[in-house]
C-alpha cells in the first residue's frame, strides 16, 4: 500500500492537467485512508493478543499468591511455635518444678504467680533456685532432674527469640501476601472493566469462566474495527485502543510489585533458615527437641526452593512478558 500511495506522488509531479490531479489526490487520499486502517487494526490484533496474555499472567499471578498465602496461613497458625519456644510447655520441665515446689521439707521460698510462672525466663531462675536450694535433695538426684531438662532449656532459651521471630516476621508476610492478592483483585476489575466483564476475579477462578472474558474482548476489538472502518467515531475508536493499552501498562506495574515482594520474602525466609540452623546442639539434644521445630525448619528450606522456581516462575520474565509487551509468540 504505501508502495501504491508513492507511485501516485510520482504521477502527481508528472501530470499538469487540474482534472487529473484531482482525481489522484482522490485516490491516494483513499489509500492513505486504508493504510490508516490497517495499522490500526494490526495494531488491534496485536492490543488483542497483548490483553489475553494479560489475563493468563494475572491468572497465574492470583493462583501463586493463594498459594503462597495458604502457607503463610500455615505458618502464623503454627502456635505450638510459641508453645515449643517456652519450657513450661515441656512435660519434663514441668515435672521438675512440680517436684520442687511440692517439697514439704522446704522451709523458705516463694511461688510464682500465674503471669511471672509462665514467663521463660523467671522460671527457669525461679526452679533452678529452688533446685539448687533444696539439700533435702541428693547430688544424684539433682543431677537426675537437671539431665532431663538441660537440653529443653538450652533449646528453649537459645531458640526463643528465634521462633518468636520467624512467627511475627511470618505474620507479617501474610499480611503483605493479602494485600497483593487484593491489589491483583482490583487490577483485575480494572482490566476487564473496558470489555464490560464485571465478574470477580474470585468469582471467574471459582466457575473456570475465562472463556467469557475472551468472547468479550473479540466482541470489544469488533466494534474498534467497525467504528473504524465506518469512520463514525476515529475518536471512540482511538479511545478503546487507549484503555486495552493502559490496563497493560498497569499490569506491567503489578508484575513488578509482585516480583519485588516475592524477593523480600525469599531474603526472610533465607534468614529464617540461617537462625533455626544456628542452634549448635542439635545433635547432641535430638531426642528432646520437639519435631514441629524439624519440620519447621524443612518447610522453610522447602519454601526458599519454591520463591525461585514456583513462586516467581520463570515465564513471567521471559516468553510471556515478552507476549505481554510486544504481542508476539502467542
Amino acid at each position: 500500500m504505501k508502495l501504491k500511495v508513492s507511485s501516485i506522488d510520482v504521477f502527481l509531479r508528472n501530470v499538469d492537467d487540474p482534472a487529473s490531479k484531482i482525481n489522484l489526490l482522490l485516490e491516494k487520499d483513499r489509500w492513505l485512508d486504508s493504510v490508516q486502517y490497517y495499522i490500526q487494526k494490526r495494531k488491534a490484533e496485536l492490543n488483542k493478543l497483548r490483553y489475553l496474555k494479560g489475563i493468563e499472567i494475572i491468572k497465574i499471578l492470583y493462583e501463586k499468591s493463594l498459594s503462597l498465602d495458604h502457607h503463610y496461613t500455615a505458618i502464623a497458625a503454627m502456635h505450638n511455635m510459641e508453645q515449643i519456644s517456652n519450657p513450661n510447655n515441656y512435660k519434663e520441665f514441668s515435672l521438675a518444678k512440680e517436684l520442687l515446689s511440692q517439697n514439704p521439707r522446704r522451709k523458705s521460698g516463694f511461688n510464682l504467680g500465674s503471669i511471672l510462672g509462665s514467663n521463660i525466663y523467671t522460671s527457669i531462675i525461679h526452679s533452678m533456685l529452688a533446685l539448687f536450694g533444696n539439700h533435702n535433695l541428693s547430688k544424684t538426684n539433682k543431677e537426675g532432674i537437671i539431665g532431663d531438662i538441660e537440653c529443653i532449656l538450652d533449646f528453649t532459651l537459645q531458640m526463643n527469640n528465634d521462633l518468636k521471630i520467624v512467627y511475627f516476621e511470618s505474620m507479617y508476610l501474610r499480611t503483605n501476601s493479602q494485600k497483593t492478592i487484593l491489589d491483583i483483585e482490583n487490577l483485575f476489575a480494572s482490566y476487564t472493566e473496558p470489555i464490560e466483564y464485571m465478574t470477580t476475579l474470585r468469582e471467574c477462578r471459582n466457575k473456570d469462566d475465562w472463556l467469557t472474558i475472551n468472547k468479550q474482548v473479540t466482541t470489544y476489538l469488533q466494534r474498534h474495527e467497525f467504528l473504524s472502518k465506518s469512520k463514525i467515531s476515529w475518536d471512540e475508536a482511538d479511545e478503546m485502543q487507549i484503555e486495552l493499552e493502559f490496563s497493560i501498562d498497569r499490569l506491567l506495574q503489578l508484575i513488578y510489585s509482585y516480583n519485588q515482594f516475592i524477593n523480600q520474602s525469599a531474603k526472610f525466609y533465607e534468614k529464617f533458615a540461617f537462625m533455626l540452623d544456628s542452634y549448635q546442639n542439635e545433635d547432641l539434644c535430638l531426642e528432646s527437641i520437639p519435631v514441629e521445630f524439624v519440620e519447621l525448619k524443612e518447610s522453610i528450606n522447602i519454601t526458599i526452593q519454591k520463591f525461585n522456581n514456583t513462586y516467581k516462575p520463570v515465564e513471567l520474565n521471559g516468553s510471556k512478558m515478552k507476549q505481554l509487551l510486544y504481542g508476539v509468540g502467542y
